[in-house]
């Protein structure tokens, strides 16, 4: 059974009528080349999300994704060299090794990086709570073993890819939710791949 990804896609509003499926009147706007693919599959993954009415699947996606900024600031955190079993280590010693820019160290792909928002537990002995924010990046291939964005039927969900050469599955990271194993009939679209959690603690 196919992997769809939405990497790339057809030329935004190819072989539309004026309106659509959208029910409403449309607009003919310029979208640079390389960004099309995310644009038609950010509509269309949009319009799935506001015709699931309920979640089956234990999890839904807030699914306003918020795009990463080009033009942020670069800004540089102090890296600590060591540990620190107890107490924290003075910024005026001489403990601090370097620095870090967190648009660098938590972001491959900038042009192709959003944030969205979890709903649920399904994902909890992954690392995934409730209300958690999920960086995903949807120029990376899904693999087998990946925690994905992905659309089933119409219906958002995060969960982790198993697949092999007969099977794919979508696994819960929670032993209350059961496995989804993708039958012959249907479609499973990987919207992007999951990189990092900000968990707020």
């Amino acid at each position: 059974m196919p992997i769809k990804s939405f990497r790339g896609g057809a030329r935004l509003g190819a072989g539309r009528k004026p309106g659509g499926s959208y029910g409403e009147p449309t607009r003919p706007i310029r979208v640079p080349e390389s960004r099309v693919g995310v644009v038609v599959s950010y509509l269309e993954a949009c319009k799935r999300q506001q015709s699931t009415h309920a979640p089956r699947r234990g999890e839904t996606i807030t699914f306003d994704p918020v795009p990463v900024a080009w033009d942020t600031p670069r800004i540089t955190l102090p890296v600590m060299s060591h540990l620190v079993p107890a107490g924290f280590p003075s910024p005026a010693d001489d403990h601090i090794e370097g620095g870090i820019d967190l648009n660098e160290h938590l972001i491959l792909h900038r042009e192709a990086t959003f944030i969205i928002r979890v709903s649920g537990w399904s994902m909890l002995n992954a690392g995934i709570h409730d209300g958690d924010e999920l960086i995903v990046d949807r120029s990376l291939d899904p693999a087998d073993g990946n925690v994905v964005v992905a659309i089933i039927d119409g219906e958002l969900t995060v969960k982790r890819l198993r697949k092999t050469a007969t099977t794919v599955r979508l696994l819960s990271e929670n032993p209350d939710y059961p496995e989804i194993i993708i039958g012959a009939g249907q479609e499973l679209s990987v919207w992007g791949v999951v990189t990092r959690v900000l968990h707020k603690l």
